[in-house]
């Protein structure tokens, strides 16, 4: 008996196998999060795994200059995972097309154990840029590893009061305007929430929009990127001015119903590809490199100026004339469509149903 006892102790404490980790849950983390009119500010533990695997990658994207606190202590976490292979496949990916907003909006698509929901619909550009969607899954899979060889959650939960002052930041610039009725309102279409996530390493300023579809609802998010040449406050990020803060929500909040809307209408939309040449090279220079990411943009700082002159004369003058100076010139012909949409809302209940004659008016654009 006491042989038999010895050869089981002896095979319980060999290794256990890759696959079979995989398996095994991972520790559960409870998001810093605040709510707030409506709209949770959250430090999300997906986004900002994600955003740890950008920062060590050499292919990032918005990673911030500024030198903190926290990104010493990345710095000291994560000295020996600059090969992970998560790192090395999100290098692979990024030169296929796997960048901008993707990589978050990807993150945004998975579960509290990283896996990627199958009930989650992605946008086009994102599985596009990927790969398709065995390859976000493997993905999916490398972060999982990534979390777990990492200890990710002693991590997170070691910079908790960070994340807390991130969002007490951000929260104090969230003024008592309704948004989500504002934009609830223009657009004729309910969503499930509305969240803004400031992720810490990104940086440039500004932020962009994302969306998750997941049973038929939708869920809005604010990706911020801190104004990293500004002088940082008590070692925290600075996200914007008041002002600046009302302009970037209602932009990025705005993507994730015209670029819903925009996918709807995919054939019809590049009909119009023609107009993307006489401004590609600006585009381009912006990051808007297709067709549909130009008019996105061009669509969404049309709302957003429509949404200035609710609030005044003055502010929607001042908001058309810096989008036209910022090389959108077809923002002008589809703020005036807007008009029409917005004075017969009983024919145009939504944007979905106003969009075909949004598309019209830009056969009127001149270059």
């Amino acid at each position: 008996m006491k042989r038999l006892y010895c050869i089981i102790l002896v095979f319980l404490v060999l290794p256990v196998p890759t696959g079979c980790r995989r398996e095994e849950p991972l520790p559960y983390i409870m998001p810093v999060t605040l709510e707030r009119n409506g709209i949770s500010i959250t430090v999300d533990p997906r986004v900002e795994l994600m955003s740890i695997v950008q920062y060590l990658s050499t292919q990032s994207e918005f990673i911030t200059i500024a030198n903190f606190s926290y990104r010493d202590r990345v710095d000291a976490h994560y000295a020996a995972f600059f090969d992970h292979p998560a790192v090395q496949m999100y290098e692979e990916m990024r030169r296929t097309g796997f960048g901008f907003s993707s990589p978050a909006n990807f993150a945004l698509s998975l579960n509290e154990s990283m896996r990627w929901d199958d009930d989650a619909e992605l946008s086009r550009h994102v599985l596009a840029g990927a790969g398709g969607k065995e390859k976000l899954r493997k993905f999916a899979e490398v972060l999982r590893d990534f979390f777990r060889d990492s200890d990710f959650h002693l991590f997170y939960a070691a910079n908790e009061d960070f994340y807390r002052d991130n969002v007490y930041r951000v929260a104090a610039l969230l003024e008592d305007g309704d948004y989500v009725a504002e934009l609830q309102d223009y657009f004729g279409m309910e969503y499930e929430s509305f969240t803004v996530l400031p992720v810490p390493l990104y940086g440039g300023g500004g932020g962009f929009g994302s969306h998750v579809e997941r049973g038929g609802n939708i869920e809005a998010y604010c990706i911020l990127l801190a104004f990293d040449d500004a002088e940082m406050q008590d070692d925290v990020p600075v996200y914007g001015d008041k002002a600046t803060f009302r302009l970037i929500l209602r932009h990025e909040f705005s993507h994730s119903f015209v670029n819903r809307v925009t996918d709807l209408f995919h054939d019809e939309v590049m009909q119009y590809e023609y107009l993307l040449e006489p401004i590609r090279r600006e585009m381009e220079e912006l990051q808007y490199r297709s067709w549909v990411s130009c008019l996105n943009e061009h669509i969404v700082r049309a709302v957003t100026v429509r949404l200035a002159y609710a609030d005044s004369p003055q502010e929607g003058s001042r908001a058309l004339r810096r989008e036209l100076d910022s090389g959108f010139i077809y923002t002008e012909v589809l703020t005036d469509a807007l008009k029409e949409y917005e004075r017969n809302r009983d024919q145009y209940p939504d944007f979905i149903s106003f969009y075909p004659v949004l598309l019209e008016a830009l056969a009127t654009a001149r270059p």
